[in-house]
């Protein structure tokens, strides 16, 4: 007495739920895990720009100014996350907050063997620097204003899983401005 008995129609059932809610369940799972793997790579980008701009409003117009930037962008990055930084840009940025067109320096990594990614000899310019740091304003006088920099970085974002939609890669964009900072009088 007390005992469930089954019907013949009912012994599959658990295994046709399970076999229809198993890939579901794997695709959410699979979806979660790429989205955060992304959203960090974005979080880490975006810290790494703020960061830039931040060191480089306060190294103002010093010659190492662009070294300064690019070590610190760098330092944003573990080594792992390092590899898919794809450049460093760093431009003049109007009041409006638009880049002013001839003034900007990109920096890529030669990663040959042996580079260190934080020593600014192994990265390159595309072109010669457009904005040298000796040309930033950073001096008050009646009717100047201060510069405004701006930083973009490029990374790479390589999907993990291959499973479509999330297969091949995606690239991440984020910029950072700051108003250098004015010289220390002493």
């Amino acid at each position: 007495m007390g005992k469930h008995i089954r019907s013949r129609g009912e012994k599959g059932a658990t295994l046709v739920e399970a076999a229809i809610i198993l890939p579901v369940l794997i695709l959410l799972v699979v979806t979660i895990m790429e989205l955060g793997l992304a959203f960090k790579d974005f979080l880490t980008t975006d810290f790494a720009a703020k960061e830039g701009a931040r060191v480089g409003a306060l190294a103002g117009n010093d010659i190492n100014a662009d070294c300064d930037i690019i070590q610190s962008v760098v330092a944003g990055y573990s080594a792992s996350d390092f590899a898919d930084l794809q450049g460093v840009t760093i431009f003049r940025v109007d009041d409006s907050g638009n880049a002013v067109g001839g003034t900007s320096n990109t920096w890529t990594f030669a990663n040959n063997p042996g580079d260190d990614p934080t020593d600014c000899a192994d990265w390159s310019q595309s072109a010669p620097l457009a904005w040298p740091p000796m040309n930033r304003k950073v001096s008050l006088g009646p009717g100047d204003d201060l510069d405004i920099l701006g930083i973009t970085i490029d990374t790479r974002h390589e999907w993990i899983t291959g499973v479509p939609p999330w297969n091949g890669q995606m690239t991440i964009v984020r910029t950072a401005i700051q108003r250098l900072e004015p010289e220390a009088f002493e």
